[in-house]
């Protein structure tokens, strides 16, 4: 283990097992993205029903609910690289099973529901898993850094992997795009069996410098964070609003691309314009970033920039791909803005004896209302239409973020700013 002093200096990418897992999980999360863009597609066109890619999000995300907790409880008790493996070769041997059947000719509606479900589950399962993985490659003063990086990967994957993923099933069909993703999978199983993992310790953070133990924290000692969970319990019900109302555009773009007379490449393209936006604003908000009333502003900021990203998608649908694109990117700009502003909250202003837990149920928020919010919008763009349906999402943004800043005005937060840890970005699961 090299001595604090030394390794501060260093950067992730000299240690060569972050480095192999690193790029592994980018064609990891690459191919995710393709997949996505193949199972929503293929199911809009199949049906020709927004409520059908809304049910089918929901059965991609709905396992998550359940399997990240028990994920990282199976996590505390085997070896998590092992356990990470396994779970990785299952969800290749479901994105296989797609391509198999896909080539056979016989992929119907249920057979997508059934297999993208089945996927999900060990995906659901190894969303803890894989990152103490991946913070368990790095000593603990590069895990920071690791994790910014990380981010960086997951926002410029999501870019490449459905543009990619757009023009594969475009082009070679669907059966493609899942062997393509069912390969990511095998490759990360065959690097997690060639590096070296250290979890002893993870749970602890160098952060602290207020001479309090866990118990304190965890009990009476804990007082003077009441005023800091008053902005957690905000940041929670702004994260759940957003990913309720705006994220769910993400798995029903292949309604607005065939609304708009686009092809399947054009889905791709706007899922990645959304990744282009975060990109955008990653580095913006880990400047600005620094109390939780700053974090409260900017989330409300994220909604007001969202919205009219929503409208434009909207009003536009015979403008042209830029325009569309357009509002795709400043939806991701807005999206970033929310996420990061949410989980920073977290990371900084709960109690470092539950924070391990909150951050997991964090994750569990953004994947159940993306779930619930991806049927809904579906059903709602069925009854109504996407213009009206599109244009009452940004009315429910617009209002949300005036709501934000209306009720955060109220909460004061007892901390110091001057103690709070910098430069803690967005962690999204692969």
């Amino acid at each position: 283990m090299h001595a604090p002093a030394e390794t501060a200096q260093r950067s992730p990418w000299s240690f060569p097992d972050f480095r192999r897992l690193f790029i592994a999980g980018g064609f990891s999360s690459a191919g995710s993205y393709m997949q996505i863009v193949a199972v929503t597609w293929y199911a809009y066109k199949l049906t020709g029903s927004a409520a059908s890619v809304g049910l089918l999000s929901a059965l991609a995300l709905g396992p998550s609910i359940v399997g990240s907790p028990i994920g990282g409880a199976l996590a505390d008790r085997f070896e998590p690289r092992r356990l990470a493996l396994v779970l990785y070769l299952f969800q290749g041997a479901s994105a296989a099973v797609l391509a198999v059947i896909d080539l056979a000719g016989e992929l119907s509606i249920g057979w997508l529901y059934a297999l993208v479900f089945v996927g999900a589950i060990p995906y659901g399962l190894n969303c803890p898993v894989i990152a103490l993985v991946s913070v368990g490659t790095l000593p603990e003063e590069c895990r920071q850094i690791g994790l910014a990086q990380s981010s960086m990967m997951f926002n410029i994957t999501r870019l490449g992997g459905a543009v990619i993923g757009g023009f594969v099933v475009h082009r070679l069909g669907i059966g493609t795009a899942f062997a393509l993703n069912a390969a990511s999978y095998f490759l990360v199983a065959v690097v997690l069996t060639r590096i070296t993992v250290v979890t002893k310790g993870l749970q602890e953070s160098p952060n602290r410098d207020d001479g309090q133990s866990d118990d304190e924290l965890t009990s009476g000692g804990h007082s003077k964070d009441v005023g800091a969970l008053s902005f957690v319990r905000l940041a929670s019900v702004g994260v759940g609003v957003f990913f309720t109302v705006v994220a769910p555009v993400e798995q029903l773009m292949p309604t607005v691309a065939q609304e708009h007379g686009m092809t399947a490449s054009a889905v791709g393209l706007l899922i990645g314009a959304i990744g282009v936006g975060a990109i955008l604003a990653n580095p913006i908000i880990v400047r600005t970033n620094k109390s939780p009333a700053h974090r409260r502003r900017l989330m409300a900021i994220g909604f007001f920039i969202a919205a009219p990203g929503m409208i434009e998608l909207a009003v536009t649908p015979h403008n042209g791909m830029a325009i569309d694109l357009m509002g795709a990117l400043v939806i991701g700009f807005g999206w970033e803005f929310v996420y990061i502003s949410g989980q920073m909250t977290v990371a900084t202003e709960v109690p470092e004896g539950i924070r391990g837990r909150m951050m997991g149920l964090f994750f569990v928020l953004v994947t159940g209302t993306t779930a619930v919010g991806a049927v809904l919008l579906g059903l709602l763009i069925n009854t109504v239409g996407i213009t009206k349906a599109f244009l009452a999402t940004s009315t429910m943004a617009a209002a949300a973020g005036v709501a934000l800043l209306a009720l955060g005005s109220r909460v004061t937060s007892p901390r110091n700013e001057a103690t709070e840890p910098e430069g803690i970005t967005s962690i999204q699961p692969n």
